[in-house]
């Protein structure tokens, strides 16, 4: 007989130690992943793109997480649609390219015709009695927020979208995010779990080491302090670096920018995390010698030496600084590969920004996640592994695995 998901669950949690990395099949187990994508991925508001990927109506792309793929296709100047890319013929994908503009969705293998609405326009020699007005494509939920689009697989409804991230209008808005533009995008394909890819965004233990170009961009006390988010670093580097965080807050509250952390904790819906602070000292943005890559972004008036981090759930964050943001997106795919994807965006008014200025920092340092993160797996596959006790710099790890674990409550009840 077959374990059940609540009793893999179950029995896999019993060997979790609070405070150390997760056993083996976290990691690595196909029927964790599936548990994952059921009971997490597929349950959370996924960042899917930008508005700035769909400018025109008709513009589409294809976003892939897990065995799903999701059209998201300008309908309109006011309207982004979302559907799984399966043709209600035989099951075949309508869009068999990633990316381009369509009139009309048309499957490739029977012609049949969608409208950009989802509705079925045309089905050749199908009998009288066949209702084109149920055979639609299947939409899938979305939600555009300041130019975000996010997708949510569930087959309900949904968490409240606007409950879970209304909070984070103020700083959205004073970013521009809403109008910003596309300037670069790149792909990372990782072959590693999507929580240890996870997990390595969320500590900054790794940025010493692994991460010099990143480090040079950044005060060393921040780093240890704040490097991955409010509660990644040890309470007395937190405490350290406080004076110089709120003079500087201080500074650009004056200037009319919006202040403060957002630090969800383990029973949130989410895991959001908001972390604004200082970049290293005479830095005006995040590039290799500190000069700027492009304008002001949003509604700046001048540089103020400081960058955010906004996660808006363990898969998708932004980071921005004065003159452009970077948007990453941790797909899991299947147990052992993730998508990574990364789009940097400037000001909707912004002309000919440096694009190779503004990748130089975040394009090195993915590159090297990708290849910790991938040894970090290799590693884990031994038989030798055994799980590993945190430092004090990945308390961030931590209540992320909290809150993963949380995840499954419901089947540990039943």
């Amino acid at each position: 007989m077959a374990e059940s998901r609540a009793d893999l669950m179950r029995r896999l949690t019993a060997d979790v130690r609070p405070g150390y990395s997760f056993p083996r099949d976290f990691y690595c187990s196909d029927a964790v992943f599936e548990a994952d994508i059921e009971e997490v991925v597929g349950r959370k508001w996924i960042m899917a793109g930008h508005v700035g990927q769909l400018p025109n109506k008709g513009d589409f792309f294809v976003f892939k997480v897990g065995e799903e793929q999701i059209i998201l296709i300008r309908e309109n100047a006011a309207t982004i649609n979302a559907f799984y890319n399966v043709c209600r013929h035989r099951g075949s994908l309508v869009c068999s390219v990633t990316s381009g503009n369509a009139p009309k969705l048309v499957c490739p293998y029977h012609a049949w015709t969608f409208g950009l609405d989802g509705a079925l326009l045309s089905a050749r020699l199908m009998p009288e009695d066949f209702d084109k007005k149920a055979n639609g494509l299947h939409p899938c939920h979305v939600r555009e927020f300041y130019g975000f689009i996010f997708v949510n697989l569930t087959a309900g409804e949904p968490d409240d979208f606007d409950a879970t991230f209304s909070d984070m209008a103020a700083i959205l808005d004073y970013h521009g995010f809403a109008d910003a533009k596309v300037a670069h995008r790149a792909s990372y394909p990782t072959a590693a779990n999507w929580k240890l890819v996870v997990e390595n965004f969320l500590e900054c233990y790794h940025c010493q080491p692994a991460h010099p170009e990143f480090c040079s961009m950044h005060p060393p006390e921040a780093l240890v302090a704040v490097g991955a988010g409010p509660s990644s670093g040890p309470t007395e580097a937190v405490e350290k670096y406080r004076p110089i965080l709120e003079a500087w807050e201080q500074r650009v509250a004056a200037l009319g920018r919006p202040v403060g952390n957002i630090d969800d904790t383990p029973d949130s819906t989410h895991l959001r995390l908001v972390m604004q602070r200082t970049i290293r000292e005479g830095y005006m943005s995040e590039t290799k010698d500190g000069s700027p890559a492009s304008t002001l972004m949003g509604k700046r008036t001048e540089w103020d030496g400081g960058r955010m981090h906004l996660g808006f759930g363990p898969m998708s964050h932004v980071v921005a600084c004065n003159d452009f943001a970077i948007l990453f997106q941790f797909t899991p795919r299947s147990a052992m590969m993730t998508d990574v994807d990364i789009s940097w965006i400037v000001d909707g008014r912004a002309e000919s920004p440096d694009v190779e200025k503004m990748v130089w920092a975040w394009d090195v340092t993915t590159v090297q996640d990708r290849q910790i993160t991938e040894d970090n797996q290799a590693g884990i596959r031994s038989s030798r592994y055994t799980p590993g006790r945190f430092s004090d710099q990945e308390r961030g790890v931590a209540n992320f695995q909290a809150w993963y674990l949380n995840q499954f409550a419901h089947l540990q009840a039943g």
